[in-house]
């Protein structure tokens, strides 16, 4: 069972994903947050397998948000979400486990963030 933390500030997207996530064999939501501080203090002190995190998120900037995940979280899985297309090329900078489109069908979002998941060897 792989448990999933979402970022996301916006409540609407929030419940989407919890919603597609928790029909998923293998796949529990873990926790969720609309801003950085809230993010960290609740992953920090229980770390889930991933956390699928807007980089529009309210709080710290995304760089400096990755590097003090990857401190206090270094076998979580972080994934970018995002609206924009764009943002995949930034979110690589980053240093980021995988990347996905927020408005895919709900079987791809599910298929792509299964892949990413498959792919980690943590």
């Amino acid at each position: 069972m792989k448990s999933i933390f979402l970022a996301d500030s916006e409540n609407h997207v929030r419940a989407a994903l919890n919603l597609l996530i928790q029909y998923q064999p293998g796949l529990v939501i873990s926790g969720e947050s609309d801003n950085t501080e809230n993010l960290l203090a609740q992953v920090c002190s229980n770390p889930p397998d991933v956390i699928l995190l807007d980089l529009n998120l309210p709080g710290l900037r995304p760089k400096k948000l990755v590097q003090t995940l990857r401190v206090f979280c270094p076998n979580t899985q972080v994934i970018a979400i995002s609206v924009k297309p764009e943002h995949e090329k930034s979110a690589m900078g980053l240093e980021l486990d995988g990347f996905i489109l927020k408005q895919l069908p709900p079987e791809v979002f599910i298929s792509s963030l299964e892949l990413i998941i498959s792919k980690s060897i943590k």
